[in-house]
């Protein structure tokens, strides 16, 4: 594993494959680890929506991608054993180097810490075409080692998670890191206070920020992002299943009791 790639953890964990060296369905792309603190490296579209969903889970402590099948003959002898071809780099007898897209550690409600093993697939891949033979192949090589590795192996697909919940999340990670000068526990305070005396009926969450924002003097593009953050971290709960949250009616809210609203000042 030179250079200590599909090595470490954390922060300091090296995806054997990096945007640079595949070619990609979508947009692959670079995305700043919220949990990790380093680039992740992020190969489709539906990657990222899955490398989303698991940064709002409070469970997931670490998040690996691109993990390598690390060491070769275990898997090796699974292809001999299933009369698989293992599969080789092109034009060469060096065997590949198989991978799973995300290998993440999860606690469990007992306190337990545990991983799993998940592999994004479109779902088209996995219904016809001439490579779907090849491909289910290698799904059970994989599927095989993580059996012996006592890791749960599952495919995601984009039916996996609510195309609707996917939206929202990833236009709430656009605000879960914000500027120092909003994340005073004071403003949040206030904040969450102004959402209830604004009420939410009759009234789209935009028109209920503005005038949230109207009330504590804060620009309407910095009220939002204050919304958008206090969601993410779950100081603010509300259903993500509602298509288009901004413009549709606003939701009905629940506030975490780690805010905690200031006492009014008497008049």
């Amino acid at each position: 594993m030179a250079q200590g790639y599909g090595q470490g953890l954390g922060a300091d964990y090296k995806p054997w494959l990096r945007v640079q060296d595949v070619p990609s369905r979508g947009r692959s792309r670079k995305v700043h680890g919220l949990k990790t603190g380093r680039v992740h490296h992020v190969l489709s579209d539906l990657e990222y929506v899955y490398l989303t969903a698991l940064e709002f889970s409070e469970r997931v402590l670490d998040i690996r991608e691109q993990f390598p099948l690390f060491p070769l003959t275990p898997i090796q002898d699974i292809a001999r054993q299933r009369g698989i071809r293992y599969p080789l780099y092109a034009q060469t007898t060096v065997p590949f180097v198989m991978t799973t897209d995300f290998v993440v550690t999860v606690k469990a409600d007992d306190g337990s810490v545990r991983e799993f093993a998940r592999t994004v697939k479109y779902a088209d891949d996995l219904s016809t075409g001439n490579k779907l033979l090849r491909a289910l192949e290698k799904l059970e090589l994989e599927r095989a080692y993580w059996l012996q590795q006592d890791v749960d192996w599952q495919i995601v697909t984009e039916q996996s998670v609510e195309p609707i919940i996917a939206k929202n999340l990833i236009w709430l990670r656009g605000s879960a890191q914000i500027d120092g000068r909003l994340q005073s526990d004071d403003l949040h305070a206030r904040f969450v206070e102004s959402i209830g005396e604004a009420g939410t009926h009759d009234r789209t969450l935009s028109s209920l920020l503005r005038t949230v924002c109207y009330r504590l003097c804060l620009p309407y593009p910095d009220a939002v992002k204050v919304f958008k953050y206090l969601v993410w971290h779950k100081a603010i709960l509300v259903d993500l299943a509602i298509p288009m949250l901004l413009t549709s009616q606003a939701p009905t809210m629940q506030i975490a009791s780690a805010i905690t609203v200031p006492e009014k000042r008497a008049a």
